[in-house]
């Protein structure tokens, strides 16, 4: 259909011009981010296509197709940030036209479908893991095709008897074999689930036009054995080359213990954490989500199999011990399709009002208090002043944008401002914080392609990104070495640190120099400041080389 051409094309460029700002400037931040990107390298430098490693380790995290995706850029364009980031930013874009082509087969209009996807593009949550070298979207594509697939056989109320829609059911395990190489055993727990979900839903409400779900759960299950030995032609070897290690930490040890504890001391609210943190990750759109239920309950089986689709990420994470907001990122694509079915029809309540106003409140606090801080940073560090006008437009457009979406016919202006002035407030950030990164201050400033470096107290798997060798970790000093690097005072970002500012004082250190790189440094070392984003700390660096 040309219409729907022209409207995949609009998304295209609207993704491009939402997602690209920031990424050429933006540093590697998260410490996943560092490791994802290395790991690539390092697999093309070994000639290890199986098994990623990290710092001459072997890296079992997360299955390779990330790494692979990242390959192609890297060779072509060499190790800089935009390139391992490319893979995130065209996998956003393509699950906006996945959103839209789905929408479109459930019988939306075209501009619903469109505002749909776009309402993906601009989401806080998206537009941040949109430019981040991990694998969360490489999944997300995949797990959308999955959901994709299954809706056209669980509509189709296909059963083995009545035959297959063969390009349904291959894409089905094509893309949950694929989703599990991008990011693990997710890409096949969330459509079972899902299915499920919606079967009991169907068993409550009882649609007209029978359940479709017996007919489909077969067909779900039997696409899992082709979608296991997809998996399997990599699984194996890898398995073999690292004598079963692979399995043992990578679903052990990051899916099986990340479940039973929390990992790095993350934040664990069993049961209510998703739903405190959904409406500010998915804003512009918090205060469309009380309509959602009703789009549900109103749009048939249409409604039934996104409510499984919402539902089956919240259960399965609500209580996982290790709790991080991106986790229920695959529910995102339903919530905002239900939420374009009923856009032009449902009402905005009281509970829409405030919810959607108390998250405009919140980000125009975070602008308020950003602002204060670039007037405080001037006379602190150039950089800081940078970063921090960028997160007051952002956050702005955030608070701006939540307002929008509560009006009637405001969507389509809430994704203007979101997408457009957020874009600016990424480039702006991207270009500050590209500035007073402390590890990219510290490479600059050291100079040299050191081969034996080594690292006290500060152990960011940014410096092994960054430094483009391995990197001696956690020792006070090293024989061996030809540069060191130890952790000085730092200052953490917290509210004494921010109390202190507002009166004009200068904030105690969270952490003096310990005893031990106090002696070091005395023999002649360099200092270097700057912001380590991963433990939010302004942190104060020594180096010095050994002959």
């Amino acid at each position: 259909m040309t219409g729907d051409r022209r409207w995949i094309t609009l998304i295209v460029v609207a993704g491009l011009l939402f997602l690209v700002p920031g990424i050429f400037h933006l540093p590697l931040l998260d410490r996943d981010e560092a490791r994802f990107a290395r790991a690539a390298v390092e697999m093309l430098e070994r000639d290890s296509p199986l098994v990623p490693w990290f710092n001459g380790e072997y890296r079992f995290d997360k299955p390779p197709l990330t790494y692979w995706l990242m390959w192609p850029g890297l060779m072509a364009m060499g190790e800089k940030e935009a390139v391992v980031r490319l893979p995130s930013v065209l996998g956003a874009v393509l699950i906006g036209v996945l959103i839209f082509s789905l929408g479109r087969k459930m019988g939306m209009s075209g501009k619903d479908a469109g505002l749909a996807a776009m309402a993906w593009l601009c989401s806080l949550q998206v537009m941040i893991h949109g430019r981040m070298a991990v694998a969360d979207m490489n999944l997300m594509v995949f797990l959308v095709l999955s959901m994709r697939c299954l809706w056209e056989l669980y509509e189709g109320g296909y059963g083995f008897r009545d035959g297959v829609r063969r390009a349904c059911f291959h894409g089905l395990w094509i893309a949950m074999g694929l989703g599990f190489l991008a990011k693990g055993p997710l890409a096949m727990v969330v459509p079972l689930l899902a299915l499920l979900l919606t079967g009991l839903i169907e068993w409550k409400w009882k649609p007209e036009g029978g359940r479709r779900v017996p007919a489909a759960l077969p067909l779900l299950l039997a696409a899992m054995l082709p979608a296991i030995g997809l998996v399997a032609l990599w699984g194996v070897p890898a398995l073999m080359e690292t004598r079963g290690l692979f399995l043992q930490v990578g679903i052990g040890t990051h899916v099986v213990e990340r479940g039973l504890e929390s990992f790095n001391n993350r934040t664990h609210i069993p049961g209510i954490y998703y739903l405190l943190v959904l409406p500010f990750f998915i804003a512009p759109w918090a205060g469309r989500l009380p309509a959602i239920r009703d789009s549900v309950t109103s749009h048939g089986r249409t409604g039934i199999f996104l409510a499984g689709w919402v539902l089956a990420p919240f259960v399965i994470f609500s209580f996982f011990a290790t709790q991080l907001p991106h986790y229920v990122l695959p529910a995102y694509p339903a919530i905002l399709l239900l939420m374009a079915l009923g856009i032009g029809t449902a009402k905005v309540g009281w509970l829409s009002k405030i919810l959607g106003m108390l998250v405009a409140v919140v980000f125009l606090a975070l602008a308020l208090a950003a602002v204060w801080g670039a007037v405080l940073a001037r006379e602190f560090d150039p950089g800081m002043v940078l970063l921090l006008s960028g997160m007051a437009v952002l956050t702005s457009a955030i608070a701006l944008s939540s307002v929008l979406a509560l009006q009637k016919d405001g969507g389509w202006k809430a994704v203007a401002v979101m997408g457009v002035m957020g874009a600016a407030g990424f480039q702006i950030t991207a270009m500050g914080l590209s500035r007073v990164h402390v590890t990219k201050r510290l490479i600059n400033d050291m100079g040299g392609n050191w081969m034996r470096p080594a690292a006290a107290g500060y152990q960011e798997p940014s410096l092994v990104w960054y430094g483009s060798c391995e990197w001696e970790m956690g020792g006070v000093s090293s024989e061996t070495a030809d540069a060191q690097v130890l952790r000085g005072k730092h200052w953490r970002l917290d509210g004494k640190t921010v109390k202190s500012l507002l009166k004009g004082e200068s904030p105690a250190p969270s952490r003096e120099i310990s005893v031990e790189h106090a002696d070091l440094i005395r023999g002649g070392a360099r200092k270097v400041e700057g912001l380590s984003i991963a433990d939010g700390c302004w942190v104060e660096l020594w180096y010095f080389t050994q002959e």
